[in-house]
């Protein structure tokens, strides 16, 4: 059984990691090359005021570092876009926090990590930042965010007829819950995407969920020990084997992506 395909085109994209700081160099290290010598500290958009910036925790600025990139690529204004962030893990530091403080003799939360723990803060600096007042979603999905995002994203696009900013991202996971999750990578991936029919120049895409018992990521091509690991542990990187399908030449014209206990969706590029 299969659901009716989706249609939409990919405007523009941006990317933030700790060792690519871009779409593009993020693209060269999708098709091999080597490792920058030293990390990236972190992101620092620059289209949050410097004031808030410096309050931010790292989840915020990889998410919005890496959504101004894709709205300036797509050449379009952050305001006409409606928004889907997701994160697998969300902030697992402040998580961290909380929970210590809350178990602690001395009660007492910072009002300023209390307000910048909620699932949907990126998806809060970014509207205020940029002045959206279009919707703004925040998805959680651990290992099935990515897939669940883009649906969810594509539906609006396609139903509504807008186009849409989709923002992945996950920070490393703080030390205490590093025995059950093991991602220890900064990673962010936004893409713009737009009706098919928009005048907006693109790379066309289509989505169709289909019922399966599909429940495992497809390998990526990379031979790249950073990525294939990225990949493998960061929720957000599984959105890499998208970014190999709509960037690579190998001849793969489709990839699948498990959705639930009994679902898939599958991408073509077409």
């Amino acid at each position: 059984m299969q659901a009716k395909e989706l249609k939409c085109k990919i405007a523009g994209m941006g990317a933030w990691g700790s060792y690519f700081d871009s779409w593009d160099a993020l693209q060269q290290l999708l098709s091999g090359a080597s490792l920058p010598d030293t990390k990236n500290k972190g992101p620092k958009p620059t289209i949050i005021p410097a004031n808030e910036r410096r309050r931010a925790p790292l989840p915020v600025r990889l998410a919005v570092e890496s959504s101004w990139q894709a709205t300036q690529s797509a050449s379009l204004d952050p305001c006409t876009l409606t928004c889907v962030f997701a994160s697998g893990l969300g902030d697992t530091d402040l998580t961290d926090y909380m929970c210590r403080t809350l178990a602690s003799e001395h009660k007492e939360l910072s009002p300023t990590k209390f307000h910048n723990s909620v699932h949907n803060a990126p998806a809060g600096y970014w509207t205020i930042s940029t002045g959206t007042m279009s919707a703004a979603n925040s998805v959680a999905g651990y290992e099935e965010s990515v897939s669940l995002t883009l649906v969810e994203a594509i539906i609006q696009c396609v139903t509504e007829h807008k186009p849409m900013l989709v923002t992945f991202y996950d920070a490393p996971v703080a030390d205490v819950l590093r025995p059950i999750l093991s991602n220890q990578e900064s990673f962010a991936f936004s893409l713009v995407i737009v009706p098919d029919d928009a005048e907006t120049d693109g790379i066309e895409i289509t989505a169709q969920v289909n019922v399966t018992n599909q429940q495992t990521w497809p390998a990526l091509n990379s031979d790249s020990d950073y990525i294939t690991a990225m990949y493998n542990a960061n929720p957000s990187a599984k959105v890499l084997c998208l970014a190999e399908l709509i960037t690579t030449s190998n001849g793969n014209t489709s990839v699948v992506m498990p959705l639930s206990q009994c679902t898939s969706v599958t991408f073509t590029r077409t």
